[in-house]
């Protein structure tokens, strides 16, 4: 679905950056899970005018339908819907297939938090980790795929030196120097990742001593931790729909509106201010002008105007790097950046700014240290991004067509 132009000071690449928004279909369901009342059986009718199966639709789980299982039977319920029987059963059996994934999971986090806890680790539990506990009805209500803590730099190898006692393998031998991203693998299958930073593109610079100072003691998985502040975790969760990699899953938008309908007095100059010293302004005019247009999220008006405005003064860094972030996306190609770009001339900026995007962009892209390199990364960039996307074509094309049973852990017993 593309946000329409109702924002003032429409900053450029607004429309570029809509390629990682869900699609009109997509909306729809997602207002089906997510609406009550009439507007939420409406969606559901709407929805299911618009596949020929929706049955198989869910089955197949096309760009991350397959976890909104669990809310949308709850959403069905709720709204009073009858619905085919043989979606229902479908429904169900995801439901309870979640719930049994979701108790492991969450056996798995309470060991980790309690070793990291016991040793003196601070902590900040992240996304769905967070999330499925403080502002779902459930945790089985969201899918959660790993786990995800972000902690003081200096305590980045240290932890997980700690957690290999657990069970836990490292996808390294020895983490390389300037890593602020560990990724790691529990024996169940189900890998834990340790941030040092909140985001992957060095040029979101979140204040991560502020974001620190706000976050909250918070009970999860029987440990007590901290998880980060309402405003903050709406800009995380809303951030990472644009530059994860992870926007086709559409957690994004459903943990953007809980957290919205869980905190109805969130700070949102809060989240303002750090939109701009984080310099996301640009991607989240995009991510939550969808959340207010599209789904009808009680954003104010206020400030999706002053986030428009902040992203119109985007510096070509910025916009590099939010294209960069849309470029993850699955959706997200060269091709489909120019044919959600109005105009010739933003057209041949945005094929520019891609293929050869500034000096400065490139240097903090890559830490790029001597100028007599650059040369080779213009040469580089392009073969990268050409493996890239054949990868993401093969996985694709590698991936089962049927329901499968892998919504719990390889080892459901660990």
């Amino acid at each position: 679905m593309r946000l329409k132009d109702t924002l003032p000071n429409r900053p450029l690449l607004s429309d570029t950056l809509s390629v990682i928004l869900p699609t009109a279909e997509q909306t729809w369901l997602l207002r089906a899970c997510l609406h009550s009342g009439e507007s939420g059986r409406r969606a559901w009718e709407v929805w299911q005018e618009s596949v020929s199966d929706p049955k198989k639709v869910l089955e197949l789980g096309t760009r991350g339908v397959k976890t909104l299982a669990p809310l949308l039977i709850m959403a069905l319920r709720r709204n009073g819907v009858v619905a085919d029987h043989s979606v229902l059963t479908y429904l169900r059996t995801a439901y309870l297939r979640e719930d049994l994934r979701s108790r492991i999971f969450h056996r798995v986090l309470g060991n980790v938090l309690s070793a990291l806890t016991t040793r003196g680790v601070s902590q900040v539990v992240l996304k769905g980790a967070a999330l499925a506990e403080t502002v779902y009805d459930e945790p089985a209500l969201r899918h959660s795929h790993d786990i995800d803590i972000l902690l003081e730099e200096g305590d980045l190898f240290r932890a997980a030196s700690m957690l290999s006692a657990l069970g836990f393998a490292s996808a390294r031998e020895e983490p390389g120097a300037g890593q602020y991203h560990v990724k790691l693998t529990h024996e169940s299958g189900l890998p834990v990742e340790l941030h040092s930073r909140l985001f992957r593109i060095p040029y979101y610079t979140a204040p991560l001593g502020d974001m620190w100072a706000r976050s909250q003691t918070q009970v999860i998985a029987g440990s007590s931790t901290r998880i980060l502040s309402p405003a903050d975790n709406l800009l995380h969760v809303c951030a990472l729909g644009t530059c994860s990699g992870s926007s086709d899953s559409l957690r994004w938008v459903c943990d953007a509106w809980h957290i919205i309908a869980q905190y109805p007095d969130l700070e949102w100059d809060v989240l303002f201010e750090c939109a701009l010293r984080s310099q996301l302004a640009l991607p989240l005019s995009v991510t939550l002008g969808y959340m207010a247009e599209a789904l009808n999220a009680p954003i104010p008006p206020n400030l999706l105007d002053r986030l428009s405005v902040a992203a119109s003064r985007t510096d070509s860094t910025g916009r590099q790097a939010a294209l960069l972030g849309a470029l993850t996306a699955t959706r997200g190609d060269l091709k489909g950046l120019i044919r959600m770009t109005h105009g010739w001339g933003p057209r041949a900026r945005v094929l520019t700014w891609t293929l050869f995007p500034s000096p400065s962009y490139l240097r903090w892209a890559y830490h790029i240290r001597h100028s007599w390199l650059l040369p080779f990364y213009y040469l580089y960039r392009p073969l990268k991004y050409i493996v890239y996307r054949l990868s993401l074509r093969w996985r694709r094309g590698a991936e089962p067509k049927m329901p499968q049973a892998d919504l719990t852990f390889r080892k459901v017993n660990s």
